[in-house]
């Protein structure tokens, strides 16, 4: 059986991501496939923060910062919980594709990605690292550039393979796809 266009192209990659989920949309909307829907839509325009985020946009950071060492210790003992560590570390990515392209780019120039630590939270790091002395002047939680890339190939994936499955349902999906060649 001759493959859909839809899929050659994301195989390909000769389609970007965005342009791949949005022709899916268009596809999913036409056989009725709410759950494949909800999803897709949500990777165009963004997860609400009442929505689940599906496990692979969200990453484990490691802990950077300034600091004035308050007592003679001469290293950091990291002894905070593994749940507030977990709250602490992990960096959550809602944004919608088109965005999340937009942060990669962005972070290929200045190299830094990740998220703040509120100041609130010093305290609570310098408890945890038993030293009471510690003085905390920034904090943040950094991720390499390739985690929002590793997003890219997992969306990717599971459209490939939402449409692989449509395809053998339904079978060769042009019918129903955006006609491109014009």
């Amino acid at each position: 059986m001759a493959r859909s266009v839809i899929i050659k192209d994301l195989a390909n990659s000769t389609v970007d991501t965005m342009t791949a989920l949005k022709r899916a949309k268009v596809l999913f909307a036409e056989l009725g496939n709410d759950d494949l829907l909800e999803w897709v839509s949500y990777e165009i325009a963004g997860y609400p923060a009442d929505a689940n985020l599906p496990d692979y946009r969200k990453v484990r950071g490691r802990l950077v910062g300034s600091y004035i060492k308050g007592s003679m210790a001469s290293h950091m003992k990291w002894t905070m919980p593994d749940n507030i560590q977990e709250a602490l570390l992990s960096v959550y990515f809602r944004e919608g594709v088109g965005a999340l392209r937009q942060l990669a780019e962005s972070s290929k120039e200045d190299g830094q990605l990740g998220k703040t630590i509120d100041a609130d939270f010093f305290p609570v790091i310098a408890t945890y690292n038993n030293d009471p002395y510690m003085y905390i002047t920034s904090a943040n939680v950094l991720i390499g550039p390739q985690l929002i890339q590793d997003v890219f190939s997992t969306v990717e994936s599971r459209l490939l393979d939402a449409l692989i499955v449509l395809e053998k349902e339904f079978g060769n999906l042009d019918e129903l796809d955006i006609d491109i060649s014009a």
